[in-house]
């Protein structure tokens, strides 16, 4: 580069504007930019003037008012020049040098310029400004497209202070080709945007000017600001660190407004007179209506549109003269900031900038001052006051705050407060913030987060003045000034940046030191980390501090962010715990309480664990009575009970843990049992009654005792249980009874009821009183028993009866006092013996029990047992008996008293009472309920039953026998046949233990064939039980229990079992061999291994049973596999080679389970499974000498005798490479050559023979023609896809290896001397050479190369091709590939291999030639008579030298970069090369044929050949071909249509509007006449039109087909009409029969046939249809030969069409022309 030239780069100065003035789109973006300057030169005033130039159609009017003036003005001038002064310092050299520069920004970090592009601004309405400072001067203007300056001095006569820009609009220049002049812009809206543009900038005032008028000024008063300390717990520093707040300031200020009035109203649109009217009728008021009520019966007339009129001239009077004011009152707080950026950081800015970051710098808030009146804060005079709203509207932030640099911004803030902060960075267009660029974003960023903060010392600063005012004012009426201050700092979504509004939000919530913010509680000003969200309103929780509801409700936003940040919390158990144990509840607060905490409870905001943990802190002053006494506590904490007023008068004495009735009535008794709670039980209060004090005065007090006894009875029947036996055990010890006699104890006391004495203390009455209620406490209904005995006694001595007569007596009266016995002097009753009994075993004056009796029956007697004895007959429905058998008198004897009888009977042989005692227990079994006895009669454990095995007296134990017979066969004891239908009754089992059946089976299994029947059928019908014990299952599945009996020899001579090794003879018997587990048993009837595996047969239910015990009824691969790699060789010898095989074919097929099974796998693995042969050749001649492929020949000639042998994995081979096998079939043992074993023989490791054949290639030299080999190379790619594209129509695509493609990028075809190929078998020495005339090999610079010798073997090359072209090639794909290889084109097209675009680029490659030969000739000849002209320039005779004959003219060149047709790698449609504009009636042909819907035809041969005999001869052929077609066509039928084979899909198009297999979907509908003959006509599947229906489209549709069938002299029988409407089908071929459908012709053609435009078209469409279905008739698909057919059949018939067309179109019949 150092060589290089320098040169500058050119600008386009006026493109360069225009693309920054592009991003400048606000409103008034001069004005801004130019007050902008002012405010940094320093000026207070800035004054705009709008000079306009007249109307040239409406004049002044004549009237002299300045207001009627000023309107006219407004309204009809348009603008003409701009000047906008102001009275700032004058621009310094510098500032001149930057007003001419483009992006030379003000390097004064403390202006707000920065960019240098702002005053450019100007050019969008002006082409060349005007500026004065000072004494100076600079005009701009053009040079073309360069911008260019003027600089001079101002003369001192016209010399001024002031800096003046002076605009004249580009539009308003006549001579401007963009003269448009414009109108005066919207003075309200400007107004607007210069008191906004006031509010921050550091000007005084603002005056508008338009010509000669002053129609506004605007003025700005700000107070001196006021020092304000920062608040504390608020952080300083920015969260980046780059700034620090050092000071606040709070200022007042007001911007006043003056303006004309006429402004207000001279840009308004003009109302429409029926606008007026309704506004005048509204204002009118209920008179007005009632004027018109009138009229409102009166029909209503219409109403006419009402005209628009203009604005009716104002007087001068009027209001538009004189002037209006407006002033708004502003709060502005400053916050000042010192910057620490680093040098890296500073010197980033700068380069964005121009100017580096100041050190310290501003940010300014402007918000809403809080007013009780929002109308004080601007106030307005004058006609026009109203306008004051629109002018200040965006002044205060009450929608939206924005951000200001000098100027509003379209940015908003997010807050209801205006920022202003110059030393943001925006974008150059100065409407955004820059948030994209790394370090401005980073500083605009950290001045945001001032704004955060500053917004966040605002709100502290406006809550200070809240407290302050807290001392003087109540909540209520601060809450709305709260209210505002909330909504002022709510954050809202900040536009058009989201992250701008997010930051202020991030910092305000962020500078917080301890996460709380200062708010307005119930009890004041406070952190709000100390204050609770609001809850409703509570005289208990008065201390507890809360936000307002009111205030919540007001600012919901707020207080969600407040909370969601975690500077508030909800109210707490704790914050209400510390609020009740900050005092006590008065009674009413207490009440309250209790209501509050019932209702928590329902809500289940509150549960009873946390209203306790309330109560626990929780105490309460009641019964205060003033001037007596000052209360007592109540402890919450201490309470567990309340008082149900139903069942204890609340006036009664209570628990103090029982809180008070008048504290507890207002809450419900739900909610008193979640408290904790629980009602005031009848025990515990009778407790507390019956302690002293209270237990005196109830032991004394008559009255209280009695009214203690009601409440007592009353409840008695609503308690439980337990609470009666306390209530007796409270009361019974207490002297608590009124008797007539004194207070006496329940027990000391008798029923009223109860006269026996006249001196027993009897119970006196009382309210509520019963009977149950006074016995349970103990009083007596009954005398004491020693009482009534000892007075029986003394009656008895006197009266001398006998005994029997006195326990009578006896019996009789305790049998009317039953009922009234007590407890005590029953029990004493029942083990009296008072009762004389009858029986053998009675003594004289004996006396009994009554529960050593049994009731009087005569069995009784007959079996031992002892009797009452009673003078009256007993009945135990009589009070006498119900008495005795309440004392324990025996009905009848129990089961296990005759247990005792019958073993007694037993030991004594009494057979006699056995069978009385048994046959009573069966008989009474449901009467006497032995039933539920039958566990207890089951577990006896001494013998009293017979069994089967054993007569009388042998008895068992019940649990010693069973009812089923077959348990015998375990050698159980079996209950006596006659008794085993009552084996139930009598406690038998019908079957023994499953456990110890399965254990005796295996210590003991049987011996013989009838027994293991007998065992196994018996555990078969118990398959239940044994389900149930699964350990059983597995146990008896492993254990030795089946029998197997092997034949044996009898003849002393061959003794012994069956031994194939032996001869043996003579009588045999089945004989105990062995006992095998059921799991390696089988009970199959095939028994296809029979001798080899152990098959057993005991019966039908036996083979159940071991099924389920893990018997198999065949063997599975699994089974086998097992046994197989025990014994291999024993299943060759006994099942044979053959079946051998087929048990290896079958292992194969369920190979799965095998390979999991990692321990089987390895027991095969090592033992000799692997069935394997050998080949011995068997032949006396010598053999020759191996040689070539003399071997094969030879072979053919030998004996071979196959031998098989049992091998291991590494002693046999698979053979995958047959000729190897030839080769070393002496060698190596084979692997079956079937697919499946061999890779069942590979998943053992049995190695394949090319892994173990060796082979050395031995290439000869290259020979010198290789002529041979480019041509090979070329059959090969030329012939491979043929053979790919067969082999995948017939295998699968995941079979091809390589494709044609591939091979052709990497075969390399090379012709050697010779071939040769040295083999050798590993670990064998010898070797075996052969010549081959074709080997494959590959190398990395070349890929795969193929060597050939000149006289190579197809089948060779075949051979070696196909392990390259498919996987696992088989033989037969090597012969196959041979053939496609060798055979011709045609005898290949002849078999049905598609070989047409072979032949086609063989033609196509002959006319190359033969083009190429003629160019040849056509050049020679060119040279020829070159030199006849050299020659003739040189004169050698003098003589004129005859013209050379007319060269033949140049023939077309085809085009070399083409695709050649029938190249597998170009489309079937290059079968012709294409001719251009030579045949344009082809080219019709050929668009006509694309808008039918056919595919894109074929391009056609060269036009111009010298081989014009060749073109004869393809023209002829065609021709002939055509006439084919056309006989070819002939009828079918309905039969045909059915029977039709489908094509292969793949052959066919899929997509178009000709499709073979639409045939498919039809079937015959009717038919037809016409001419004199009959048409078939065919529906789709959801056609279902009437003949009636289609009749019209026919009689239309029939005269066009058939008129185009004599054109193209197509048999009429062949022509077929189809109709479906579901279909894309126009037309199809069927076998040369010809279907059209009538379908598309009526969607299509019959609209517009009745026209001759749409007549033609119909006839051009089905003219071309009938061609494509034609040349069906010669080619079947869509492709380039069917293309050409119908362009030559249309080509054929077009002339004889052309002649028909004109007739048909004047009405006449086709069928008629010739």
């Amino acid at each position: 580069m150092a060589d290089g030239q320098d040169s500058e780069v050119t600008v386009n100065t006026r493109a360069l504007i225009d693309k920054v003035l592009a991003r400048y789109s606000s409103e008034h973006t001069t004005l801004r930019e130019l007050i902008q300057n002012a405010s940094d030169a320093g000026a207070t005033t800035v004054i705009i003037r709008f000079d306009t130039d007249p109307s040239l159609s409406i004049p002044a009017p004549q009237d002299s008012d300045k207001a009627v003036l000023l309107k006219h003005t407004i309204q009809h001038h348009t603008l003409k020049r701009l000047v906008v002064s102001n009275n700032g310092v004058p621009f310094t050299p510098a500032d001149w040098s930057r007003l001419k520069s483009i992006a030379d920004g003000n390097p004064d970090e403390t202006k707000i310029g920065a960019f240098g592009v702002g005053f450019y601004s100007v050019f969008a309405d002006c082409d060349e400004p005007f500026v004065v400072s000072g004494d100076r001067t600079m005009a701009f203007y053009w040079k073309g497209n360069t911008l260019s300056t003027k600089v001079a001095n101002v003369p001192v006569e016209h010399s001024s202070s002031d800096t003046i820009f002076s605009l004249d609009y580009r539009q308003a220049n006549p001579a401007s080709p963009s003269y448009n002049p414009s109108k005066i812009p919207n003075l309200p809206t400007l107004c607007q945007f210069l008191a906004t543009s006031l509010t921050f900038v550091g000007l005084q005032s603002i005056e508008l000017h338009l010509d000669d008028f002053k129609v506004a000024s605007i003025t700005k008063k700000i107070s001196d600001p006021t020092r304000i300390g920062i608040p504390s717990g608020l952080k300083t520093q920015t969260e980046g660190g780059l700034m620090q707040v050092t000071q606040i300031t709070r200022q007042h200020s007001q911007i006043e407004a003056e303006w004309s009035n006429v402004i207000a109203t001279a840009q308004l649109p003009p109302k429409r007179v029926a606008d007026i009217v309704e506004a005048e009728a509204r204002s009118a008021g209920t008179a007005l209506k009632s004027f018109f009520s009138k009229f409102s019966a009166a029909p209503a007339k219409p109403q006419k549109a009402l005209p628009t009129v203009a604005e009716p001239t104002i007087a001068p009077t009027d209001s538009i003269s004189g002037e209006s004011k407006g002033v708004v009152f502003l709060q502005v707080c400053t916050v000042e900031m010192e910057t620490r950026v680093s040098r890296n950081f500073a010197a980033e800015i700068e380069r964005a900038t121009k100017k580096p970051p100041p050190r310290t710098t501003k940010i300014a808030l402007l918000t809403s001052p809080y007013n009780d009146s929002p109308e004080a804060l601007s106030t307005g005079s004058g006609n026009t006051a109203d306008l004051s709203g629109k002018i200040f509207s965006e002044i205060l932030p009450t929608q939206a705050g924005r951000i200001f640099i000098g100027f509003p911004t379209a940015q908003t803030t997010g807050y209801l407060a205006h920022v202003s902060a110059p030393s943001l960075i925006p974008t150059v267009e100065r409407e955004n913030i820059d948030l994209n660029a790394r370090y401005i974003s980073t500083w605009n960023i950290e001045i945001l987060r001032v704004a955060g903060l500053a917004c966040r010392m605002l709100y502290s600063l406006d809550m200070a003045d809240v407290r302050e005012k807290f001392k003087t004012t109540s909540i209520k009426d601060l809450i709305p000034r709260a209210t505002f201050i909330l909504q002022q700092y709510t954050a809202t979504t900040s536009h058009p940046s989201t992250l701008l509004g997010q930051k202020i939000e991030e910092a305000f919530w962020n500078c917080s030191k301890d996460r709380s913010i200062a708010m307005l509680s119930s009890t004041g000003v406070m952190a709000s980390k100390n204050i609770r969200m609001p809850a409703e309103t509570l005289s208990f929780l008065g201390d507890v501090p809360m936000v307002p509801q009111e205030l919540a409700q007001n600012a919901v936003q707020f207080m969600v962010n407040l909370h969601n940040r975690g500077f508030i919390s909800e109210l707490t158990m704790a914050d209400i715990k510390n609020g009740l144990g900050s005092r006590a509840l008065s009674e009413e607060e207490l009440t309250e309480f209790l209501k509050w905490c019932g209702a928590k409870l329902d809500t289940e905001e509150l549960d009873s664990k946390g209203v306790r943990s309330l109560f626990e802190n929780t105490i309460a002053n009641i019964d205060v009575k003033p001037g007596q006494n000052s209360g007592r506590i109540l402890a919450l904490g201490a309470i567990n009970s309340y008082i149900n007023a139903t069942r204890i008068t609340p006036t009664l004495p209570v628990p103090p843990e029982t809180v008070p009735f008048a504290f507890s009535k207002a809450v419900s008794g739900k909610q008193l049992q979640a408290f904790g709670w629980s009602e005031l039980s009848m025990v515990r209060w009778l407790r507390f009654m019956t302690t002293a004090p209270q237990l005196a005065e109830v032991t004394t007090s008559e009255a209280l005792a009695i009214q203690v006894l009601t409440l007592t009875a009353k409840s008695w029947d609503h308690v439980d249980g337990a609470s009666r036996e306390a209530i007796v055990n409270i009361l019974s010890s207490h002297q608590i009874m009124p008797t007539k006699t004194g207070m006496r104890k329940p027990q000391e006391s008798y029923f009223p009821t109860v006269r026996l004495f006249d001196d027993l203390p009897t119970v006196k009455q009382f309210p509520g009183s019963k009977d149950k209620f006074l016995h349970a406490l103990g009083v007596r209904k009954t005398v004491e028993l020693s009482v009534v005995f000892h007075r029986m006694q003394n009656q008895d001595s006197q009266t001398e009866k006998s005994q029997s007569s006195n326990h009578a007596d006896l019996i009789r009266y305790f049998a009317s006092v039953i009922d009234e016995l007590p407890k005590k002097d029953l029990e004493r009753l029942q083990q009296t013996p008072f009762l004389p009994g009858e029986g053998a075993p009675v003594k004289q004056g004996q006396l009994f029990r009554a529960q050593d009796l049994y009731a009087p029956e005569k069995v009784t007697l007959s079996l031992g047992l002892v009797q009452v004895k009673l003078p009256f007959e007993f009945r135990e429905s009589s009070r006498e008996g119900a008495l005795l058998l309440r004392l324990g008198l025996k009905k009848w004897p129990d089961a296990s008293t005759i247990a005792n009888v019958l073993h007694r009977a037993g030991q004594s042989k009494d057979q006699q009472l056995y069978n009385l005692a048994l046959e009573y227990f069966l008989q009474s079994y449901y009467r006497n309920g032995y039933g539920e006895q039958v566990k207890q009669f089951a577990s006896i454990a001494y013998p009293i039953l017979p069994i089967e095995q054993a007569p009388f007296p042998t008895l068992v134990a019940p649990f010693q026998c069973f009812a089923n017979e077959h348990a015998a066969s375990f050698e159980y004891a079996i209950l006596r046949a006659d008794l085993r239908i009552h084996a139930e009754k009598l406690g038998v089992q019908q079957n023994p233990d499953i456990k110890d059946c399965v254990r005796k089976l295996i210590q003991k299994p049987p011996k013989t064939h009838v027994d293991a029947e007998l065992r196994f059928s018996y555990l078969a019908s118990r398959v239940g039980d044994i389900d149930q014990h699964r350990t059983l299952l597995i146990e008896l599945s492993s254990a030795p229990i089946v029998p197997i009996f092997r034949k044996y020899y009898l003849d002393p001579a061959c003794a012994g079992f069956e031994d194939r090794a032996k001869r043996q003879k003579g009588k045999t018997e089945a004989r105990l061999h062995h006992y095998e587990a059921p799991e390696t048993v089988f009970v199959g009837r095939d028994q296809e291994y029979r001798g080899i595996l152990d098959y057993v047969q005991f019966g039908n239910e036996a083979q159940s049973f071991l099924l389920k015990a893990g018997a198999k009824h065949e063997p599975s691969s699994i089974d086998l596999a097992s046994l197989l790699a025990k014994n291999p060789s024993r299943f060759l010898n006994t099942i044979g080679q053959d079946r051998y095989l087929d048990l290896l074919r079958k292992l194969a097929e369920n190979a799965g389970p095998i390979w999991k099974n990692t321990q089987l796998v390895q027991a095969l693995v090592t033992s000799r499974i692997l069935l394997g042969y050998r080949d011995i050749k068997i032949d006396s001649r010598k053999s020759p000498t191996v040689e070539d492929d003399m071997f094969e020949e030879y072979e053919d000639d030998l004996a071979v005798q196959r031998e098989y042998s049992l091998n291991k994995p590494n002693e046999i081979v698979i053979i995958d490479d047959v000729s190897f096998l030839s080769m070393f079939r002496d060698f190596v043992i084979a692997a079956p050559q079937e697919e499946q074993l061999e890779e069942f023989y590979s998943r053992f490791g049995v190695r394949k023979i090319t892994q173990l054949v060796n082979t050395v290639r031995r290439i000869g030299v290259a020979a010198r023609d290789q002529t041979p080999a480019q041509k090979l190379r070329k059959v090969i790619l030329e012939r491979a896809r043929l053979f790919l594209h067969e082999h995948e129509r017939d295998g699968s695509s995941k079979s091809i290896k390589h494709d044609a493609k591939w091979l052709s990028s990497n075969l390399t075809v090379v012709c050697v001397s010779n071939i040769s190929l040295e083999h050798s078998l590993a670990d064998l020495g010898h070797g075996i050479k052969t010549t081959r005339t074709a080997a494959i090999r590959r190398t990395r610079e070349t890929g795969l190369v193929l060597n050939v010798t000149p006289q190579y073997d197809s089948y060779e090359v075949s051979r070696e091709l196909i392990g390259e072209l498919i996987h696992r090639p088989k033989k037969n794909d090597a012969i196959a590939l041979e053939r496609i290889l060798t055979e011709s084109l045609r005898r290949l097209q002849a078999k049905g291999i598609n070989v047409d675009r072979i032949l086609r680029k063989q033609d196509y490659e002959a006319r190359i030639a033969k083009q190429r030969e003629v160019e040849l000739q056509y050049e020679e000849e060119q040279r020829q008579v070159e030199e006849a002209k050299q020659a003739k320039s040189k004169g050698v005779d003098g003589k004129q030298p005859a013209p050379p004959p007319a060269p033949h003219a140049p023939p077309a060149t085809p085009d070399k970069n083409m695709h050649v047709p029938g190249a597998f790698n170009s489309p079937d449609q290059t079968d012709m090369v294409e001719n251009d504009r030579q045949n344009s009636e082809k080219g019709v042909l050929n668009n006509w044929a694309k808008k039918l819907g056919f595919k894109n035809t074929p391009s056609t041969a060269p036009h111009d050949t010298t081989d014009t005999s060749q073109i004869n001869r393809d023209l002829q052929a065609t021709k002939s071909n055509i006439a084919n077609a056309i006989k070819n066509c002939k009828p079918t039928t309905m039969a045909n249509v059915n029977a039709k084979i489908h094509q292969d899909p793949t052959q066919l198009d899929q997509g178009g509007y000709c499709a073979g297999e639409q045939w498919e979907n039809l079937h015959k509908a009717f038919t037809v006449p016409y001419s004199g003959r009959h048409v078939d006509v065919y529906f789709g599947k959801n056609q279902s039109e009437t003949p009636q229906e289609l009749q019209a489209p026919l009689a239309t549709f029939l005269p066009v087909i058939f008129g185009l069938t004599s054109i193209f002299g197509v048999n009429e029988s062949a022509v077929n009409i189809f109709v479906d409407s579901k279909t894309s089908v126009v037309a199809f071929n069927m076998g040369g029969s010809l279907f059209f459908n009538l379908a598309w012709f009526m969607a299509q053609h019959a609209a517009g046939y009745a026209t001759a435009e749409g007549r033609q078209r119909a006839l051009d469409s089905w003219f071309f249809t009938y061609c494509h279905e034609l040349a069906h008739n010669l080619v079947g698909d869509h492709n380039a030969r069917h293309g050409w057919y119908q362009q030559q059949i249309a080509i054929e018939f077009s002339p004889a069409y052309r002649r028909a067309l004109g007739t048909f179109l004047q009405g006449l019949q086709i069928s008629l022309l010739d």
